[in-house]
C-alpha cells in the first residue's frame, strides 16, 4: 500500500508537493494561532513544522526507490540513509517543540520578522524551481547564501565556507555514498 502511495507520489510534479505542503502548514498555523500556549511561539512551531511536513515526504519518496537483490540481502539499500536521516529529524524535531513550548522560551518577536520567514518560503520555493535550470547543487548554495544574508551574517568565510560544505556534503552523501543523482539542471547538461 506505502509502496503504491509512493510510486503515485514520486510520478506527480513538484507543484503538487509544493501545494500539500501550503496546505498542511496553513492548517497547522490556524490550530497554532487557535491554542493559546502556542500563540505566542507560532512562528518557531511553524519552521519546525515546515521541516517536518519535508521530511515525511521524503520518506515516503523513499518507497520509491529502486532496490536491488544484493543491496536487500545486505541489509543497507538506497532507502537506509534517507530514512535514518528521516529518523533523526523527526526525533530533533521532537525535542524542539518540546523545547519551544517550555514556559521559560522566548516567544516569538512582533511582527517584523514574519516578512523574513515568508521570504525564506518564496526563497526555497523559488529553489526548487531553479532545480531544473541550474540544478540542485547550484540552486542549493545560492539559496544557503541568500537566507543567511536575510538573516544578517555579514562575515564572509562563514557565507564562503557553509554553501560549499553543504554542497560537498550532499555530493559525496547522494551521488559517492548513494549512488543517487541530484539534478544537476540544463545549464550543465548543455555543458
Amino acid at each position: 500500500m506505502i509502496e503504491r502511495l509512493s510510486a503515485w507520489l514520486a510520478g506527480l510534479g513538484y507543484q503538487w508537493f509544493l501545494l500539500s505542503a501550503f496546505v498542511i502548514l496553513a492548517a497547522l498555523f490556524i490550530l497554532f494561532r487557535a491554542i493559546p500556549r502556542t500563540r505566542p511561539v507560532t512562528g518557531q512551531l511553524m519552521v519546525l513544522s515546515g521541516m517536518c511536513v519535508m521530511t515525511l515526504f521524503f520518506y515516503l519518496l523513499t518507497f520509491s526507490l529502486l532496490v536491488s537483490i544484493m543491496a536487500a540481502d545486505s541489509g543497507c539499500t538506497p532507502r537506509t540513509i534517507p530514512r535514518l536521516w528521516c529518523f533523526l529529524m523527526l526525533l530533533a524535531a521532537a525535542a524542539a517543540f518540546v523545547a519551544i513550548l517550555k514556559k521559560d522560551n522566548t516567544p516569538d518577536k512582533p511582527f517584523g520578522r514574519w516578512g523574513l520567514a515568508m521570504g525564506v518560503a518564496v526563497g526555497s520555493i523559488f529553489s526548487v524551481v531553479l532545480f531544473q535550470f541550474i540544478g540542485y547543487y547550484l540552486s542549493s548554495a545560492v539559496f544557503i547564501v541568500l537566507v543567511m544574508l536575510a538573516m544578517q551574517e555579514r562575515r564572509w568565510k562563514f557565507l564562503v565556507i557553509t554553501p560549499i560544505c553543504w554542497t560537498a556534503f550532499t555530493y559525496l552523501i547522494f551521488a559517492k555514498l548513494l549512488y543517487i543523482s541530484l539534478p544537476i539542471g540544463a545549464l550543465f547538461e548543455l555543458l
